[in-house]
């Protein structure tokens, strides 16, 4: 249920209002929390996601990518309206030998590992004014600094609270990772802006990643997406 509001939350802020989302989370788009992501070149965004066909694609990973999908794809559909988008699973060959990119409306990386220089791949897809939604995933490096949350956990994952604009009312299972402090990009012309944080140490959890140039935009979680909790962070 926690990774469905999530989900829903990131879908409606992607959706800018061409039908992305089912219909009932657009009546409800604060679904986690009244925050709302900036309003940077909203209406650029609309006629990029309208120009792009509806393809949403899933990374799951090079290993059992298969099982993951099918977890990934079933929380995906009851968030993304699916009578005008469809969910495709993208395999981790397919990366580098299919045009995917310019087909893509949305990116979703559901793996917290990386292999063979595929992070590369979805890094360009980003700053050439993509859409992305990671959950714990060493992509996120390419664009924000990770850093070991505090107090250091016991165990790889951790049952956290998320603050956001004031509420403290959200429990997820989150990695052992939170992002840097004053949400700088690695990147110079990308802004960073925290949407949700550990409700004790107020560290990042949850940053929105734009780039204006490009109308790029990312969502950055270190909350676990439930269908491969138990791989998140190890």
């Amino acid at each position: 249920m926690y990774c469905v509001v999530l989900v829903g939350y990131a879908a409606v802020q992607f959706s800018a209002d061409v039908s992305l989302v089912h219909d009932d989370m657009k009546a409800t788009p604060t679904a986690l929390t009244t925050v709302t992501l900036s309003d940077t070149l909203t209406a650029e965004r609309r006629v990029a996601v309208r120009s792009k066909p509806p393809n949403v694609l899933i990374y799951c990973g090079k290993k059992d990518s298969a099982r993951q999908f099918v977890g990934v794809k079933s929380v995906m559909s009851q968030c993304v309206n699916t009578d005008q988008y469809t969910i495709y699973h993208l395999k981790h060959d397919q990366v580098t030998s299919t045009p995917w990119q310019e087909n893509t409306a949305l990116l979703i990386i559901a793996s917290d590992k990386v292999y063979d220089g595929i992070d590369r791949q979805f890094l360009q897809y980003f700053v050439n004014g993509g859409r992305v939604l990671s959950f714990g995933s060493e992509f996120d490096r390419l664009i924000v600094g990770r850093t070991v949350r505090q107090p250091a956990l016991t165990a790889q994952l951790g049952l956290v609270t998320l603050h956001c604009d004031g509420r403290d009312n959200v429990s997820v299972i989150a990695t052992k990772y939170c992002y840097a402090e004053g949400c700088e990009s690695v990147l110079s012309d990308v802004t960073l802006t925290c949407l949700a944080c550990d409700t004790v140490s107020r560290q990042p959890l949850i940053v929105e990643a734009v780039r204006q140039s490009s109308v790029s935009l990312a969502i950055l979680s270190q909350v676990c997406f439930i269908p491969y909790w138990s791989n998140c962070g190890q």
